[in-house]
């Protein structure tokens, strides 16, 4: 009976690593994170869960997208600066996968929001202007 238990420990611990390979991210993989999204759209769609109310945010500025390894895998990062003057601006650091928002959040040191180049982000304009197909 120990001689059987020996012989299928190893088999069972080798399938019970194979299940769990699917709970953890794919850090490696170009299809995690998918095309490069339409992220003005995108953005613009979903600001009030970006920013907050887009109205009291004051005047918007957006970063180019750029790939980045996060704890949800491979994705695209995208950061937007909310500036309201006399204030210091605000970074927001969002994240895509699949022409998806997988999480935003107020930037932190390792998004690098802060080193990023802006242009003007007209949010009204780039929620009526859907990307081409």
């Amino acid at each position: 009976m120990a001689f059987r238990v020996l012989l299928l420990l190893p088999l069972a611990l080798m399938l019970s690593a194979c299940a769990v390979s699917g709970l953890l991210p794919d850090w490696s993989s170009e299809d995690v994170a998918g095309p490069e999204p339409a992220y003005r759209f995108l953005i613009a769609n979903h600001l009030p869960e970006v920013v907050g109310s887009p109205d009291s945010a004051g005047t918007l500025e957006i970063s180019d997208v750029r790939r980045v390894d996060s704890l949800k895998g491979a994705s695209w990062q995208v950061c937007v600066k909310a500036q309201k003057f006399p204030f210091p601006p605000r970074y927001y650091a969002v994240f895509f996968q699949r022409e998806q928002i997988v999480q935003s959040r107020l930037s932190v040191l390792i998004d690098h929001c802060e080193l990023q180049s802006f242009t003007s982000f007209d949010w009204k304009t780039e929620a009526n202007n859907p990307p081409m197909p």
